[in-house]
Order: C-alpha cells, then sequence, then structure tokens
C-alpha cells in the first residue's frame, strides 16, 4: 500500500540525536531522508526542521533550518514536500519576506508553528494575521504542534481555522492525547481543520475517527524521535478496512499537501 508520512523532522540537536529512533536522519543530508522513505515504502514525505532553534549555531527565526529543507525539496521534489518552520513574533514584513522566499525559491508548501516555544497564542490574530495571509494566498497547509499546555492547545489553534477558513490546518499528534478531545471539537467545528496520528495511541485514534471522520486523519511518524514500524502498526491493529487505510496512509495527506497522486 502506498504511503505518505506527513510529519518528519530535518533530523534533531546533534546533542540527541543518536538517542533517537533514527538517528541517521541528519539535516543538510537529503539522501537521509530519501533511505528513510524508502524503508517506510513511503512515496512522499513532509519534511521540516526540528522544532527548536539550532543551537549553536545560532537560527533565531530558523532561516538556516527551513534553508536546509528547501534544498532537500529541490534535490527530490518529487518525493519530499517541503515545509517551512516559521516564528511569526518578528512582525508582518519579516515574516511575509520569509514566506515568500520560501515559496518562490523551493516550492513551501506550508508551514509549522510550535508557539510554546516562540511564546505566542495562536488565537492571537495580531501575530497570526500576517502568516495566515500568506498561508491564504499561497494555498499552502499550516500544521500546529498540539497538545501541550498552555499555548499548543486544540481549541486555541482552531480560532486560527475560524479566521480563516479557506486555509487547511493540521493539528499534529491528536492534541497528544490529555487534548484528544479538544482536537476532536475544533475538526467537529470547523472543516478545514485536519490531524495526524503521530504519537497519539491506537484508542485515540480510534475515538477520532468515530467521533469526527477518517478523511481529516492522516499518516505521520514524528521522526527521527518515534518509529515509523510502531506508528504504522497503530493504525494495522485498529481494525479498519483497506480503503480506510488508504485514505489515512496516503489519500488524505495528498489531498491536504497539494501532492500529485500520479507522482
Amino acid at each position: 500500500m502506498r504511503v505518505i508520512d506527513a510529519h518528519m523532522h530535518y533530523g534533531t540537536d546533534r546533542n540527541v540525536a543518536a538517542n533517537t529512533c533514527v538517528p541517521y536522519l541528519i539535516s543538510g543530508d537529503p539522501d537521509s531522508v530519501i533511505r528513510l522513505l524508502d524503508e517506510e515504502d513511503a512515496s512522499h514525505g513532509v519534511l521540516f526542521p526540528h522544532d527548536r532553534r539550532k543551537s549553536p549555531p545560532w537560527d533565531s527565526d530558523y532561516d538556516k533550518a527551513n534553508a536546509e529543507v528547501g534544498e532537500a525539496a529541490r534535490r527530490y521534489p518529487d518525493r519530499i514536500v517541503g515545509v517551512a518552520r516559521i516564528d511569526p513574533t518578528f512582525g508582518a514584513e519579516h515574516t511575509t519576506n520569509l514566506i515568500e522566499r520560501y515559496v518562490g525559491e523551493w516550492g513551501c508548501r506550508g508551514l509549522k508553528l510550535v508557539a510554546g516555544y516562540d511564546f505566542y497564542r495562536p488565537n492571537d490574530m495580531k501575530v497570526m494575521g500576517p502568516l495566515l495571509d500568506q498561508a491564504e494566498k499561497h494555498d499552502l497547509t499550516v500544521l500546529f504542534h498540539s497538545g501541550d499546555a498552555p499555548r499548543d492547545l486544540p481549541y486555541l489553534q482552531a480560532q486560527a481555522a475560524k479566521a480563516y477558513p479557506k486555509v487547511r490546518f493540521v493539528l499534529a499528534h491528536i492534541g497528544m492525547h490529555t487534548f484528544l478531545w479538544e482536537a476532536i471539537l475544533a475538526c467537529q467545528e470547523y472543516p478545514n481543520i485536519f490531524v495526524d496520528m503521530s504519537q497519539a495511541y491506537p484508542f485515540d485514534i480510534m475515538t477520532f475517527i468515530r467521533n469526527v471522520s477518517v478523511d481529516r486523519l492522516q499518516y505521520g511518524t514524528d521522526v527521527p524521535y518515534q518509529s515509523p514500524a510502531v506508528e504504522q502498526l497503530k493504525l494495522k491493529v485498529i481494525g479498519l478496512s483497506d480503503e480506510e487505510l488508504e485514505k489515512v496512509f496516503w489519500r488524505n495527506a495528498a489531498r491536504i499537501w497539494r501532492i500529485d497522486r500520479q507522482s
């Protein structure tokens, strides 16, 4: 069965890389991404930087980390979907310039946000508005790290989806178990919100499908921190039909991330 991995970090901090499930996945080495995709039997991967700022060297606005993702996406455009890590607190002009450049230079198709690390609220439209304007303009998917209090909460993130109904939003991890029902309620209320199941328990996945829809769920691994074999097994043991597995493993992600299904 075809697979699209919709949640891939381009390596991690060197101090912890040896302790991950996929230690060979290293930022700056696009071939390591392809090796992992091949091991997963995945046609495509949605790739973005490590969530935290690189240190050392200091990379305050994630531009260096995003450039590495861009290089990988340019080298393997038929396998890698590039997503930029953005801190919108740098202001409207800086945020707009970064996104415009990423779209123009390497075909950026999405934006990854972690409000808890960057100290803002995802429902603060003074901060989020310029970024979401660009997402709507360029048809970019917005991926939130979701499930950590007090900032990365599904219902705060849902307010961005409410304000920008034409933009696709993904809540990673289905709210990280503790906030599973916040993610469910957000999806029930706003049709432009989707989730990925990385790190979610099998029970969480089943509960989401029964209360929302299999059409709003996509497969993702959260590599290099998690094991692709384990994340795939979660979907295979909960009793989904072949048609439902196809939707979660690739059809939904192809739609959410604008991946050519024939490529």
